[in-house]
């Protein structure tokens, strides 16, 4: 199965699409008979249509927390250094506990 990506300058676009509801728009997807099947017995009254815009739009939502999740960790990893000797210093300012 294909591992999709989603790149960085595309997130924000992404992000805004998923969030607005929009009007409908008629698509024809080509899926495998068990798939669909289980589908319509998961979906029930709402429906194929409803069943499978949700699984969409979770699923296009956990793509887009994993390119923000890779793109924070990047700008952490570039500036490591720096941060951990802020870091540092900022723990050896700290005054030592009363012993009580």
């Amino acid at each position: 199965m294909t591992e999709y990506r989603l790149p960085p300058k595309r997130l924000t676009r992404v992000s805004e699409l998923i969030a607005s509801s929009g009007t409908k728009a008629r698509a024809s997807v080509t899926i495998s008979r068990g798939l669909l099947a289980a589908a319509d017995h998961v979906a029930g009254e709402a429906g194929r249509s409803a069943l499978i815009e949700r699984a969409l739009r979770s699923y296009l939502r956990r793509l887009v927390r994993r390119a923000r999740n890779e793109r924070e960790r990047a700008l952490l990893d570039a500036h490591a250094v720096r941060l951990n000797a802020a870091a540092a210093r900022a723990l050896a300012d700290q005054a030592e506990p009363d012993a009580e």
